[in-house]
């Protein structure tokens, strides 16, 4: 959980995401970088070195992959929305 909410992070820190507006990118940045260092050492403890380290790039890994297909997939969803309102009201 650790390794999605840090990918979340840097994402919604980056400046093409249009998911939310922020107002302090860095701020999440850093944020990021916190929550993958947390997230490392929580999976090296449970799992070792070596497997704790590849189990959290997967996770962060699927995240980061994941988040700017959501992005794509939100903004198409609201604009069609926002499309079929606008053909509601013309007659």
């Amino acid at each position: 959980m650790l390794a999605l909410a840090a990918a979340g992070a840097f994402y919604l820190g980056s400046p093409h995401q249009r998911l939310r507006g922020v107002r302090r990118p860095r701020r999440l940045r850093r944020a990021g970088w916190l929550l993958l260092v947390l997230a490392w050492a929580a999976a090296w403890r449970a799992l070792g070195f070596w497997g704790g380290g590849f189990a959290m790039l997967t996770a962060f890994m699927l995240a980061a992959v994941a988040l700017p297909y959501a992005d794509v997939w939100y903004g198409a969803w609201k604009s069609e929305r926002k499309a079929r309102k606008e053909i509601r009201h013309v007659g």
